[in-house]
């Protein structure tokens, strides 16, 4: 497991909420997809730059909320309302309260996370240069695109587990957005199973990616409130 800790772990942090679906002509569907793609692949090139500025302006209104709070829990949280969380809560937990102290992270905004995050390499500009968008699927005012990587386009034996995740993207104002929260969802239930499959305890496979990902040992006081 330890050797599998570091892709693992940077897959999730990277790779990390309808209207009814309209009728749309093949053009109007046409079009949505281009701009979608045109979308991801922004969000992919301010993630490489490490803008965050601009990654942040990409994401969708959902996200934003998902992030404060998160912020929130991890500002505040009990460890009995941690534990109750999702696999990737619990870890976005514990890696923001390993890595950066209360009075850090309260400063942060969205934008400022994800510049830290490339820089102390959490987010891997090498891998992310490998992500891509296979088909997508369009519904009214959001769609859905399946999580590739650029081999697996041509060889989709070489996807690495990323055939099992996707993307949301929302049309928010007349602009396509990045529904990072989504993706949240999405990874949640692949580390599930990964877990499961492992017979592994989720919380010492959480302890085990952060750990790979920062090469220091996670404490149990790590579930405690970094209240100031």
């Amino acid at each position: 497991m330890k050797a599998a800790g570091p892709r693992l772990a940077r897959a999730v942090l990277p790779a990390l909420l309808c209207l009814p679906a309209a009728a749309q002509t093949p053009a109007a569907t046409s079009d949505a997809e281009a701009a979608v793609r045109a979308t991801f692949e922004a969000y992919r090139q301010a993630l490489m730059a490490g803008d965050g500025e601009v990654a942040a302006s990409l994401v969708d209104r959902a996200t934003g909320v998902y992030y404060r709070q998160l912020k929130r829990l991890v500002l505040e949280g009990s460890e009995e309302e941690v534990r109750q969380r999702s696999f990737v809560d619990r870890f976005l937990v514990v890696a923001f309260r390993h890595q950066f102290s209360g009075d850090e992270l309260a400063a942060m905004e969205l934008a400022d996370v994800i510049v830290r995050a490339m820089e102390i390499g959490w987010i891997n500009s090498t891998a992310i240069e490998q992500l891509s968008v296979g088909p997508i699927r369009i519904e009214g005012n959001e769609a859905i695109a399946a999580a590739r990587t650029r081999a697996s386009l041509e060889d989709p034996s070489l996807a690495g587990g990323m055939d099992e995740l996707e993307y949301r993207f929302v049309n928010e104002d007349g602009r396509w957005k990045f529904r990072f929260s989504a993706l949240v969802m999405s990874i949640d239930e692949v580390m599930r199973n990964l877990a499961a499959q492992l017979g592994a305890d989720e919380d010492d496979l959480i302890f085990t990616l952060v750990e790979s990902l920062t090469g220091v040992e996670v404490l149990p006081e790590v579930w405690e409130s970094q209240e100031r």
